[in-house]
């Protein structure tokens, strides 16, 4: 694997050259001589309260339901911590890029809603699913805002840079948690594989339960945004709808899934017991670009 560009960390410090070969020997050197930097709480940052307005967005009322639950979310997140650099990364991509942030931000509080659930809860750390969440999408900080932004389809040049992210997010995690990467860095790495073997950037099958459970979210998340190129968002019931076919189709956990569905439900049934139509009950919105690309590149998600 290489990069098509020099990858610089926020420190300015050369960590591959352009078309270097990303070996795991290289990776363990980065590792071996991480950037200078301390671990900050991340509820003392200024980002904390930016975290907590997510809790405000109307989309996610239901899901965020009861109102106690959003007390619980916030004291696990107040166990997080995070390299100095990394909150910078987060700084600069509220700066440069603030859809992207406030996606963290809101993939953050729903994925560790969903560790909450009863039958989670021996299964999922949710202060460790929110650490995670947190750094999923570093690697999109070196990704031009014109190809993020873009409203027409991505052409296969532009779709193939979009899909290193993964791919910086992972180098940047070796070189700012050093030999603890391997507690974060596998986050940015899966959050765009799928279960059967049709994402990027490796195309795995075996994907860790925390990546699985973020990428159910990610994806929510993507659907129901109004991006450049889409006129108007998904509907929560097309969004669903978008995701059980996924799951079903062997791509996404389908009990992640299901579990999201019943919580977008005001009686909160349980995942094991849920009646699903088998009729779509909201089409996609019209002239979306979601997932288009040029040149007959990969029909994968743009986000």
């Amino acid at each position: 694997m290489h990069l098509p560009y020099d990858l610089q960390a926020i420190d300015r410090t050369l960590l591959f050259h352009a078309g270097e070969a990303i070996t795991p020997r290289r990776l363990n050197a980065l590792a071996k001589t991480p950037a200078p930097s301390c671990f900050v709480r991340f509820d003392e940052t200024s980002l904390f309260a930016d975290l907590q307005r997510t809790f405000q967005d109307k989309r996610y009322t239901t899901i965020l339901s009861p109102e106690r639950t959003h007390r619980e979310i916030i004291r696990h997140i107040r166990k997080v911590s995070l390299p100095e650099t990394i909150i910078k990364e987060l700084r600069k991509i509220k700066r440069l890029m603030p859809y992207t942030y406030r996606h963290i931000l809101r993939t953050a509080v729903l994925s560790t809603k969903l560790c909450l659930d009863a039958r989670n809860r021996k299964t999922y750390d949710p202060a460790f699913m929110a650490r995670l969440s947190l750094v999923h999408d570093l690697g999109k900080s070196r990704i031009p805002v014109e190809i993020l932004d873009k409203e027409t389809p991505l052409t296969a040049k532009e779709y193939a840079i979009l899909k290193t992210h993964p791919l910086i997010g992972y180098i940047l995690l070796h070189y700012y948690c050093g030999e603890d990467h391997h507690q974060y860095d596998f986050a940015s790495y899966e959050h765009h594989e799928r279960l059967d073997g049709s994402g990027y950037p490796r195309h795995l099958r075996r994907i860790e339960k925390y990546s699985q459970v973020i990428a159910v979210v990610d994806v929510l998340d993507a659907l129901l945004s109004s991006r450049p190129y889409r006129k108007e968002p998904y509907t929560m019931r097309a969004a669903l709808d978008h995701l059980l076919d996924e799951a079903k189709e062997g791509k996404l956990n389908y009990p992640i899934v299901l579990l999201l569905i019943a919580q977008a439900r005001t009686t909160k049934p349980s995942p094991r017991t849920l009646l699903i139509s088998s009729e779509k009950r909201d089409a996609p919105p019209i002239e979306n670009m979601y997932g288009k690309i040029l040149a007959n590149a990969s029909n994968s998600q743009k986000e």
